[in-house]
């Protein structure tokens, strides 16, 4: 989930791989995949591949992403040895103890289909490596091209008015960015593209609402359809069922969490999913960019939907939680969740007024008389993403935490410093997007 690579690996994502596997495969089976590697980084100097296989780092080997870590971590010596597969060839290449810039899966082999499997093909792969954050639209986004709907995680972001958005959950919560929390974006980005849909929740201890869930997915399944679900794998970010088989018992899915170069298998049923349950004609692109004009300033101005603060409203609340949460007095895991929290926010603002400023930039031409102020829009989100970079200055994850002081008292401060600066940019948004939805309703 995170949008630079400052680090061994990339910061989100490859980290929480190293769990157990419900499907039976072992360590042994495991292989540390280089899924990307940062122009100019150690590792391309070395000449490290994607495709590379890790072996061993440091003369010891590396099966799991854990023992890369501890590894890692251990090295006295400015450079290591590090040992990868290349088209069955080992090869050795020295680098620089630390930082690499490589994005890293844990692979397994790939599927070996039953024989009462359905599976849907040629559903392209989930990946943080694509730059690609929100989980929900990237899904939805395979989703539709796979249908015939040429549009693109930009225009499909854009017309959500996700990218113009911010939630603040009332104390600290990760699921804060996600377009189906609070206000829901993702819902509104199924009715830009003409898909009708039923969401569906199920609670922990509902045996029988499983059962149903089961059932209705695998009824998507069979008629072709592919199913948007949550926490197939590993971490509670939106993917996609492509399959089953086993009667249902075992899902087939793309996730960014997947563990193989083809589908994976999921680790369990999903507790949320959006069926599609037809394709009709899309609304015209102008009045989806309409509509987002006018949520993009509903969003902005409503101060809570349900537990989420909104707009200037969240920025307020996480402004006053820097300020005044006493972060001394934490244990260590709860303060590890607020740091996680706070980067995976901070880190989505940064992703969405980036994506804000290209799809306004896009828009702009379709709206002549607006076309002005959509491009001083663009300039405005712009400007706040790149007054709140670089990042990694003012936040760290909580699962990569080494020490407390990781995510400093000094580094709270530059970040409220920086967030009140952004509010300033909203502020200035919020004037010009008045007059846009002002000159749009009078039509």
């Amino acid at each position: 989930m995170k949008v630079k690579v400052v680090a061994l690996l990339a910061l989100v994502g490859v980290t929480l791989f190293a769990g157990g596997h419900s499907t039976g495969e072992t360590t042994e089976s495991v292989r540390l995949v280089v899924q990307n590697v940062e122009p100019e980084s150690p590792a391309e100097v070395a000449g490290i591949r994607p495709g590379d296989i890790f072996l061993e780092y440091d003369g010891v080997p590396t099966p799991a992403l854990k023992d890369l870590f501890r590894l890692k971590d251990a090295v006295k010596t400015d450079s290591v040895w590090v040992v990868v597969l290349r088209e069955n060839e080992r090869i050795e290449l020295r680098l620089p103890a630390g930082q690499m810039g490589v994005y890293l899966n844990e692979m397994l082999p790939e599927i070996q289909y039953k024989e009462d499997a359905v599976v849907i093909h040629d559903i392209p792969k989930l990946s943080w490596s694509t730059g690609k954050f929100n989980s929900f639209f990237a899904a939805l986004e395979a989703i539709a091209n796979h249908l015939g709907i040429d549009r693109d995680y930009v225009y499909i972001n854009g017309v959500s008015a996700a990218p113009f958005r911010l939630h603040f959950y009332k104390s600290w919560c990760p699921s804060s960015p996600d377009p189906t929390c609070g206000y829901n974006s993702g819902e509104l980005a199924l009715h830009a593209l003409g898909l009708e849909y039923r969401s569906k929740q199920v609670q922990e201890d509902d045996t029988a609402g499983y059962g149903e869930l089961r059932k209705e997915i695998v009824a998507s399944i069979d008629k072709g359809m592919p199913v948007i679900a949550i926490h197939l794998i590993d971490v509670a970010e939106w993917g996609i069922i492509t399959g089953y088989q086993d009667a249902g018992m075992e899902l087939v899915c793309r996730t960014y969490y997947d563990r193989r170069e083809g589908y994976d298998l999921g680790e369990r049923l999903p507790w949320a999913v959006y069926l599609i349950d037809a394709k009709k004609d899309m609304p015209s692109d102008k009045e989806n960019y309409k509509r987002s004009f006018a949520v993009a300033l509903e969003n902005l101005t409503t101060p809570v939907y349900g537990e989420y603060t909104s707009g200037l409203a969240a920025l307020d609340t996480w402004i006053e939680h820097l300020r005044t949460d006493d972060f001394a007095v934490m244990d260590s895991a709860q303060y590890a969740e607020r740091m996680t929290a706070n980067a995976w926010i901070y880190d989505r603002l940064v992703h969405d007024r980036d994506l804000a400023a290209e799809y306004l930039d896009r828009v702009a031409g379709e709206f002549p008389e607006l076309s002005e102020k959509l491009k001083g829009l663009a300039e405005l989100y712009r400007a706040e993403s790149e007054l709140l970079k670089p990042t990694e200055d003012v936040v760290a994850y909580g699962f990569n935490m080494m020490k407390r002081d990781e995510w400093s008292s000094k580094m709270r401060e530059e970040e409220m410093a920086r967030l009140k600066k952004a509010r300033e940019k909203e502020e200035q948004a919020l004037m010009i997007w008045r007059e846009i939805v002002d000159s749009i309703t009078e039509e």
